[in-house]
């Protein structure tokens, strides 16, 4: 039996059709589990089944709360790259009354998470163009290609609320030449992955950060960019 699958298959593989998994959770209350706990019972590999980004995301999310209680926090939060909806399910039951959006490009992901009332999907390419509206936390979980990340910052980076936090996941993929041609095999799109692209980006995000345009600061924790927009 794979621990890391959920209903059968691994939720966060970029391979696996876009079909959710709603567990049974009897009298659970939903907005009492932790990041990690939301986010191991959906199959999001945001927790202990794979990285771990849950830890991180518990101290932004503390920074941003100020001392508001999560169930009556109303932020924004936007995840670019919806899989089969976990991670999407685990921000809407931490946070039951603010607003999450997910962006995909296959159409198919635009039937998930339909039972929640918080949560809304959209079809788009945010690589090609921006959101039209503010975010308090903004996650790039799309492609993980090096050029995608870089356009999709390009684009959604204004969006981002003053104080806000713009977050790019799965960085090990810019120099995993496997994970490159199974991209390219699986979505039938050709893409380089330059590695240098997103030095480079980052060497910029620096730069900026030293002259404070716009830049308050920037963390990285194993594969994770945060960079926190000045308040």
């Amino acid at each position: 039996m794979d621990p890391n699958a959920r209903g059968g298959v691994r939720r966060y593989l970029d391979i696996v059709k876009p079909e959710e998994y709603v567990p049974n959770t009897g009298e659970v209350d939903l907005t009492e589990l932790s990041l990690t706990g939301l986010a191991d019972l959906y199959g999001s590999d945001k927790g202990t089944i794979k990285h771990n980004y849950t830890v991180q995301y518990e101290r932004i999310v503390q920074e941003l709360l100020r001392g508001i209680h999560r169930k009556t926090a109303l932020f924004t939060i936007c995840e670019a790259g919806v899989a089969c909806g976990a991670s999407l399910r685990m921000w809407g039951n931490y946070f039951p009354v603010s607003k999450i959006i997910g962006y995909d490009i296959r159409p198919e992901c635009a039937e998930l998470c339909r039972d929640m009332k918080n949560v809304e999907i959209r079809i788009a390419d945010l690589c090609k163009r921006g959101m039209g509206e503010y975010v308090d936390i903004f996650i790039d979980d799309a492609s993980h290609i090096s050029e995608d990340m870089v356009d999709m910052f390009n684009n959604c980076w204004t969006s981002v609320r003053s104080g806000g936090y713009y977050i790019i996941e799965d960085l090990g993929c810019t120099y995993n030449d496997s994970y490159t041609e199974q991209f390219r095999t699986h979505f039938r799109r050709e893409v380089a992955n330059y590695r240098k692209t997103i030095t480079d980006f980052m060497n910029q995000l620096m730069k900026a950060t030293d002259k404070r345009h716009g830049v308050a600061e920037i963390r990285y924790y194993p594969q994770m960019l945060v960079i926190k927009k000045v308040g």
